[in-house]
């Protein structure tokens, strides 16, 4: 897991392997504002982790990265996105239904007697996607792709509230 860097000191986050390559391969400067992506080496950053606690814990992580030294990024349209695979995959006949969430899962489940003559997959991680599934999620990128939007002063205490240990 990336380095809760909130707090941490500067010697502990520069000795920091995972948040070393992703300056480098984003070409991130130190003590940069950055209005647009241009001087950067791509144009925005894809979150691919597992649909699980973890995984959302590891977005959290990546978000409070930039949040902490580059919080100009996170205001930028589409820089942040976010590639969502099912977590849960039911399938009837010819018929499938693909959830994101649990609750998502659960509910569908209370409301369809139990799940009951439906085959349910439980996706453990993204090893789990079968190379067939790993291409119908890329080649259906619109039910895959999620952009992350910046809602200002709000998201800035819900981040700090998250990840700062006070």
């Amino acid at each position: 897991k990336l380095l809760n860097v909130r707090e941490a000191s500067h010697a502990i986050v520069m000795k920091n392997a995972e948040i070393t390559n992703l300056k480098k391969i984003l070409g991130l400067k130190a003590n940069t504002v950055y209005d647009d992506v241009k001087t950067l080496r791509y144009g925005r950053v894809m979150i691919m982790t597992d649909q699980d606690h973890d995984g959302s814990h590891i977005k959290g992580l990546l978000i409070n990265f930039f949040h902490t030294y580059w919080p100009s990024l996170l205001k930028i349209q589409g820089f942040l996105t976010e590639f969502v695979t099912p977590i849960v995959k039911c399938t009837k006949g010819k018929r499938s239904i693909r959830f994101f969430t649990i609750p998502e899962y659960e509910t569908w489940r209370e409301e369809n007697n139990n799940g009951l003559g439906w085959t349910i997959k439980y996706y453990k991680g993204l090893g789990t996607s079968t190379a067939k599934e790993a291409k119908e999620y890329f080649s259906n990128l619109d039910d895959h792709y999620v952009e992350f939007e910046y809602l200002g002063e709000e998201d800035d205490k819900n981040i700090d509230l998250c990840f700062n240990k006070k």
